[in-house]
């Protein structure tokens, strides 16, 4: 979605050679013939960098979904007066803008007409749109926008999509499709949280003297300012991360749970490839946000290649600690060993009981005997579908014990048989129309085609979701997958 009237033309720049004047009459040497013009075409797309409005800063447009400025093949212009910033885009370069993220690099120097002279330099972002461009099309970059993108970036690597190029998008209609849902959704979501409109989210809120949005987009540059400047100072930490994430944002519902009041939320994850470092902290409010006050969860994932690599086997372990009601700390593992056959993942995972200890220092569980539960989860293709199923036991589940010596494995390549793992998954009722008998804790499975996905569990409950031309989802839901009406 964009917002307000701004131009948006294809202009014909044209060179012409100067005729050089002769003299008059006859005899005056002929002008030579003038070479045909040179057109090139370029689009224009205008808007607004709005914190107050800020001057000074550089506007990118991220073609290869990286959140890298890459001078040498990503578009730029820096912003002047009144925040406004100008692109004459070539053609190629136009045809990605919807599908690519615009970023604002706001330097130290750059002059927010509000505040004067920033001191601290921050980023603020725009999310694709999907949308084909159109005359009525301005991107206005503010704090708000920039909250719509860190939330879609976070949902998209929650669900395994990482970076989205602009000829990723291009090229897969279902993918555009579902991005613009996941943006719609987040969307809602934020109308929900702020209390703003979307056309507030989108605007030029300074020009339209809306003191909401306004102070919103004052309160979330706070944590945006503090982010950009944490995530600096582990980029130079963690210098080969594959990826480093930092968000700094206020949320009445942590306060609920966690029992404060207006407190500041960072959350801090680091991918390096084989090796994962999550942590969830809430601040203290000094104003510069960057002390920690009280630790709310930690993860640490290390994950590698293990038994017979013919069958892609890997394991990795997680080892998780949480904040208790009482500021006691408990942690646990998680331990998961997968291997892929015949176009079948199969993943066994066992699930650690935590322990308890007085502060996080000491929470120290090295164990990984004895899991709580169990689960075993598999994924394959056929013809057109994608199927999905997850059993989860407990020790009260008689199948608790199926493959009970694979537990606590990474020692144990020489004993374990990927024979026996490939048996007890295979014996699994696991296809979608098998009866789950088996005594189990609970299950899901899902079937997915097209545009279509439907799931059941073992509450006798289904649901299809189907993706609609326009991007929207319609929802179903049936009790034994014939006869389908509305959702609860």
């Amino acid at each position: 979605m964009f917002f307000k009237k701004s131009k948006f033309v294809i202009s014909l720049a044209m060179t012409a050679s100067l005729a050089g004047c002769g003299g008059g009459g006859s005899d005056a040497a002929p002008a030579p013939d003038k070479p045909d013009p040179i057109v090139v075409n370029t689009i224009s797309l205008t808007g607004k960098v709005i914190d107050g409005y800020v001057s000074g800063a550089t506007v990118w447009l991220d073609l290869d979904g990286d959140s890298k400025f890459d001078k040498q093949t990503e578009p730029s212009v820096v912003s002047t007066e009144s925040g406004n910033y100008s692109f004459e885009f070539t053609e190629e370069q136009a045809s990605c803008v919807p599908y690519s993220t615009m970023y604002v690099d706001v330097p130290v120097g750059a002059i927010d007409e509000d505040l004067g002279e920033v001191t601290e330099a921050y980023q603020m972002s725009f999310p694709p749109s999907i949308e084909p461009l159109s005359d009525d099309d301005i991107r206005n970059i503010s704090p708000l926008t920039s909250v719509i993108w860190g939330q879609l970036r976070r949902q998209l690597k929650g669900s395994g999509k990482g970076n989205l190029t602009c000829d990723e998008l291009k090229a897969d209609t279902d993918l555009r499709l579902e991005l613009k849902q996941e943006i719609e959704d987040v969307i809602l979501n934020l109308i929900a949280h702020y209390n703003l409109s979307a056309d507030q989210i989108y605007s030029d809120f300074i020009a339209n003297n809306d003191s909401a949005a306004y102070g919103k987009a004052q309160s979330i540059v706070t944590g945006l300012k503090a982010a950009y400047k944490h995530k600096k100072a582990l980029e130079k930490e963690y210098p080969t991360a594959a990826e480093i994430r930092v968000v700094i944002y206020q949320d009445k519902d942590k306060d609920e749970e966690y029992n404060f009041t207006d407190a500041w939320y960072r959350d801090e994850i680091i991918y390096m490839g084989t090796e994962d470092f999550i942590e969830f902290v809430k601040l203290k409010d000094t104003g510069s946000l960057k002390k920690v006050d009280v630790v709310l969860a930690k993860f640490h994932e290390v994950g590698i290649s293990w038994g017979d690599q013919s069958l892609k086997g890997w394991l990795s372990i997680r080892e998780d600690v949480y904040i208790n009601a009482d500021q006691t700390y408990r942690c646990g593992n998680i331990e998961r060993v997968s291997f892929e056959k015949e176009g079948i993942h199969y993943e066994l995972g066992n699930s650690i009981p935590t322990v308890t200890f007085p502060t996080l220092e000491e929470c120290i569980n090295t164990s990984l005997e004895n899991p709580y539960e169990r689960n075993f989860n598999l994924r394959y293709s056929e013809t057109d579908y994608e199927y999905g199923a997850e059993f989860y036991f407990r020790d009260m589940n008689a199948d608790f014990q199926t493959l009970s010596n694979w537990v606590n494995v990474k020692e144990k390549v020489a004993d374990l048989d990927p024979a026996d793992f490939f048996t007890a998954f295979d014996a699994m009722p696991y296809r979608f129309d098998d009866e789950v008998a088996v005594d189990v804790s609970y299950w899901r499975k899902s079937k997915a085609t097209g545009n279509v996905v439907i799931h059941k569990n073992d509450e006798g409950k289904w649901r299809k979701e189907t993706k609609q031309e326009d991007g929207t989802t319609f929802y179903e839901c049936s009790v034994d997958g014939v006869n389908w009406g509305d959702c609860p």
